[in-house]
């Protein structure tokens, strides 16, 4: 999922009608502060039941005299007890993983991807425990980048990797009186090498910036009514869930 992580990182550079505030997109900005973390005092039981109510299969377990995590208990690790009664501080916790409050939600997003939660918490600079950031808030962070809601056309251009100047395809379609909203940038394969850059303009109408397009030598591979714009949409948001759906 590459092509999806340099696509939202270009949306970042180039959305002008609703440009974000990068503050926003930082772990402290999305983090949820109302989740209570397990302490090594707590049992076993007590562990499954909030996993069962958040939806996950991986917890933080924390020092409540320090606020800093000490580890981590599982779902295989806790059905696997013969006794739910057993306490954390009995049990050999896994390694703790956790995210800073200062890194970006792609950083966060990969930490996810790589350790395989739905649910990651979030610690300061001195490493204490603040909250907790769940698959759904990234998901969300996610498509404000892309301005899914927003209304608007997408246009797709091929080109060759050689070729690709964005520089260039911002001003062609700028020069139209067109804004770009986000994009994406999908690699080539050894059937299609080209690469396809997927533009989301505030335009309903995008012929004039496809002719435009055309005139300097590029190769549009869609010019997107409000149904493509949907569909288009849509694809890249279900290559978000997919990038998530661990």
């Amino acid at each position: 999922m590459r092509q999806t992580e340099i696509g939202l990182n270009r949306c970042l550079l180039t959305s002008k009608q609703h440009p974000l505030d990068p503050e926003a997109m930082l772990g402290r900005k999305l983090l949820d502060k109302n989740f209570t973390p397990l302490h090594n005092s707590d049992s076993a039981y007590a562990a499954l039941a909030k996993m069962d109510a958040w939806q996950t299969t991986s917890l933080p377990v924390v020092e409540p005299t320090t606020g800093k995590i000490i580890g981590q208990v599982t779902l295989k690790m806790l059905t696997d007890l013969a006794d739910e009664s057993v306490l954390l501080k009995d049990i050999k916790l896994k390694t703790p993983i956790f995210s800073y409050e200062h890194q970006h939600v792609f950083e966060i997003a990969r930490q996810m991807y790589h350790h395989e939660v739905r649910l990651i918490p979030v610690v300061d600079e001195s490493e204490q425990f603040i909250g907790v950031l769940q698959k759904k808030d990234i998901l969300e962070a996610f498509m404000d980048m892309l301005n899914v809601k927003s209304s608007g056309s997408v246009i797709t251009v091929e080109v060759g990797h050689a070729d690709f100047t964005l520089t260039e395809l911002v001003n062609l379609i700028e020069v139209e009186n067109a804004r770009i909203l986000g994009l994406t940038v999908e690699h080539g394969n050894e059937d299609s090498p080209n690469m396809k850059i997927s533009f989301k303009l505030n335009l309903e109408d995008t012929s004039a910036v496809t002719s435009s397009l055309k005139r300097h030598g590029y190769t549009t591979a869609t010019e997107n009514t409000q149904d493509l714009l949907e569909a288009d949409m849509s694809s890249r948001t279900n290559e978000l869930i997919r990038y998530l759906d661990l």
